[in-house]
């Protein structure tokens, strides 16, 4: 979840900073977009299919 005060759903540019965010890695430690800022970096994401 975005807790930076942007609205949900809101368009981020292409080439554009992206929206802080802090989530979960596979390990169980946390990781923040702002960790790699300055960095050349892919965030992918891959929606979960509930079924």
């Amino acid at each position: 979840m975005v807790r930076d005060g942007t609205a949900q759903g809101s368009a981020v540019e292409v080439g554009g900073a992206g929206p802080d965010f802090d989530l979960e890695s596979s390990t169980g430690s946390r990781v923040r977009l702002a960790d790699y800022r300055g960095k050349s970096n892919v965030v992918l994401y891959f929606m979960r299919e509930f079924t």
